[in-house]
């Protein structure tokens, strides 16, 4: 029979066995539990702290130490491992709860999004389900075309993915190690040596390439179960060493414990998403945080640490995995109808606790005390587990059921009721525009487009769009003929080139993603040229043409110096007529935007003709965040950000002092007074948040090549 992995002295198994019966013995976990959803539920709703997102980490501490320990003292009772056992208990524990709200979250879905992202969500769903989420968002957030889309009510189902991944192969490794201990008669010593060893390289490996993915591809690494590991392996290596934690001094646990506590603060204030380092290495301050909270009360019961072990820490700890679960479709999905204030975050407050109240005591907790799916051999390790220092036993309240669920059933008529109650908020409307406006481009392309963009500003109900608005939110930036030429392989010049291939005038257009839904417009003028122009692309999709380094992981970034490179050397041969810069707008400083911008130019102004700054498209609302079953042109309906305008203004700067010319590209999206519509005519504009769509770049085309021929470009 296999022996204890975690066999130590007589007097550890012997505290062990006194400690065994004891119930409710790690109130601190329960606690340490309620801190991290909490930080998870307040950073998620409230954007405070701004580093809650690290209570997912120290979910996963808990998490390694605590299956880790039940696997490591069923091969003490047992001999072995019942991977039928364990596995049952998974699912009964995870899978019921899970599905509930992965079916709740698709049908809401349903009645609250567009065909498009109710797709995607059903997808999400299918992922989440078989936990393959995190390679699933990890895949779309490395994917320049799908990085920008719109957030998923299911993306915190990544966590567990990692977990029941993690959980797919662990087990087998303690099991192998328990047969070759047994076989080999190590002691006790030499068992949790062997272990420790072992998960002790997995940890070290696992943080080193947490190290490098987080510096080179950071969205995968957030993902990815292989740079998440070693925050799991940290638990378990508490797991397996336990018994030496027994030996701690009872007057140095409370301060290890609150040493623990505040390197969790601290880390959720001081850690923040886009501050680079993250998961590794600044993940390793909630982990040594957890680490110390959970080794400092493995003695006994913890003292002077009431704020985790009090009776309302210790019950939101019961209900955190359920109120995991709900926070987030309840936040993204409520986000779809209401607007952020007051009556928003009372809702959702309401409507996440209530739902997670009641799933957990009527849902969560009776599947996971029935006896679905058990076994005469689960049956006999749950009977010992229940009373192990594994074993985490709810508060019993079951005699409070029936006021738990009025309690519940309040808190959600609370939730839908601050949603009903919600002041109606009426549709932004501009400032009445005056005849002499429009008279002023009378019968001109300009002010034909503008009038139709005026109407679409004042539209009070969605027209039947061509295509769909979903089929725009799904679509391409560029036509299909034209997408190729912007990928990270270059073509060669005459595949990227429209108009008379021997024409006497040329245009290059560079740039970056914003170039190349320029493409459309600009071959258009050159077809209707009259064999005068021709236009050749050498602008490439996530690739901004100015000399700054971009913290991009996706193939195209890497690609990025060369192509940049290709197009300078592109204007410097041909020594075009014009050259046109497009680049999408961000929050690079302008001084340093202006210096890159600068250098590069730089190096071919003295080849080229003209050049020519063509300003982004004002940048504006996601139609997939706010376009849905029940919304209006309203509520898509955009203001010219100041981003955009200093951006726009740092463009004309560079344009005067080179001798270059600015196109400010508002008049093709924009009422005169800054208004955006997220359609003309019957055209959705924009597919996301800054890209025209190309059917929009057609139709706009006329307008285009007029502006063109009054700044004195054509």
């Amino acid at each position: 029979m296999v022996t204890a992995l975690l066999a130590g002295s007589d007097r550890g198994r012997r505290r062990k066995s006194k400690q065994e019966v004891k119930p409710n013995q790690r109130l601190d976990i329960q606690g340490l539990r309620m801190v991290a959803v909490m930080l998870v539920v307040l950073s998620h709703l409230f954007d405070w702290p701004r580093g809650g997102f690290i209570g997912v980490d120290v979910f996963f501490v808990i998490s390694g130490f605590l299956i880790t320990g039940s696997l490591m003292h069923t091969v003490a009772k047992t001999g072995s491992i019942s991977f039928s056992s364990f596995y049952r208990r998974r699912v009964r524990r995870i899978l019921p709860a899970a599905t509930l709200v992965l079916v709740a979250t698709v049908a809401a879905s349903y009645f609250i999004y567009g065909a498009a992202r109710f797709k995607s969500t059903v997808w999400d769903s299918v992922a989440a389900f078989f936990f393959v989420s995190n390679w699933r968002y990890g895949i779309e957030g490395t994917d320049y075309f799908t990085a920008s889309g719109p957030v998923s009510p299911l993306q915190h189902y990544w966590s567990l993915s990692v977990e029941e991944q993690f959980y797919f192969v662990w087990p087998a490794v303690i099991f192998v190690i328990a047969a070759m201990a047994a076989r080999m008669a190590w002691t006790g010593r030499a068992r949790i040596a062997l272990a420790g060893g072992v998960m002790g390289v997995v940890v070290m490996a696992s943080f080193i390439y947490s190290l490098l993915d987080t510096a080179s591809n950071p969205t995968w690494a957030y993902f990815s179960t292989l740079t998440r590991v070693w925050e799991l392996g940290v638990g378990a290596l508490l797991a397996i060493t336990i018994t030496y934690f027994d030996h701690i001094p009872d007057r140095f646990r409370p301060f290890i414990a609150w040493t623990g506590l505040i390197m969790i603060t601290v880390g959720a204030f001081a850690i923040t998403e886009g501050g680079g380092g993250f998961p590794a290495p600044w993940a390793a301050v909630p982990v040594l945080g957890a680490a110390l909270i959970i080794c400092a009360g493995v003695g006994g019961e913890q003292k002077y640490l009431q704020v985790l072990t009090n009776r309302v820490s210790t019950y939101i700890g019961d209900i955190s995995y359920s109120l995991y679960l709900w926070h987030w479709p309840i936040i993204i999905l409520l986000a779809a109808v209401m607007d952020s204030g007051i009556y928003y975050y009372i809702a959702a407050l309401f409507l996440m606790f209530g739902f997670s109240i009641a799933a957990y005591h009527f849902f969560e907790n009776p599947i996971r005390a029935s006896k679905w799916l058990e076994t005469g051999a689960e049956r006999k390790e749950r009977s010992f587990l229940d009373v192990s220092r594994w074993r985490l036993p709810a508060l019993k309240m079951s005699e409070l059921n029936q006021t738990i669920g009025i309690g519940a059933v309040a808190l959600i008529t609370a939730g839908f009721a601050a949603y009903a109650l919600q002041p109606a908020t009426p549709p932004t409307a501009p400032p009445t525009r005056t005849v002499a406006q429009a008279e002023t481009v009378s019968g001109t392309p300009e002010a034909d487009l503008a009038a139709q963009i005026s109407a679409a500003v004042d539209a009070t109900e969605w027209p039947e769009l061509v295509p769909s608005m979903d089929d725009a939110i799904q679509g391409k930036q560029a036509p299909a003929d034209v997408l190729p030429c912007g990928a990270v392989k270059r073509l060669p010049a005459s595949s990227c080139t429209w108009g008379n291939p021997n024409a006497e005038k040329n245009i290059i257009l560079i740039g970056d993603s914003v170039a190349m839904t320029y493409v459309e417009p600009l071959r258009k003028f050159a077809v209707n040229s009259n064999g005068e122009w021709n236009i050749r692309a050498e602008a490439m999709f996530g690739c901004r043409f100015v000399d700054i380094t971009f913290r991009d992981d996706n193939a195209f970034n890497e690609s990025c110096p060369g192509r940049k490179a290709d197009a300078i050397a592109a204007v410097n041969e041909v020594r075009p007529e014009v050259v046109i810069i497009a680049n999408g707008y961000g929050n690079t400083d302008s001084a340093e935007w202006e210096a890159g911008i600068t250098r590069l130019t730089s190096q071919f102004a003295a080849n080229a003709g003209k050049i020519v700054f063509l300003s982004a498209p004002p940048n504006g609302k996601k139609p997939a965040d706010c376009y849905n079953r029940s919304s209006t042109p309203a509520d898509c309906l955009n203001q010219v950000s100041e981003m955009w305008t200093e951006r726009a203004a740092v463009e004309q700067r560079i344009a005067q002092s080179i001798g270059a010319t600015f196109i400010d590209s508002r008049g093709w999206f924009c009422t005169a007074d800054n208004f955006c519509p997220s359609f003309v005519g019957v055209t959705p504009v924009r597919l996301d948040a800054t890209h025209m769509t190309p059917e929009y770049a057609t139709l706009m085309s006329p307008a285009f090549a007029a502006t063109l021929k009054s700044a004195g470009i054509a």
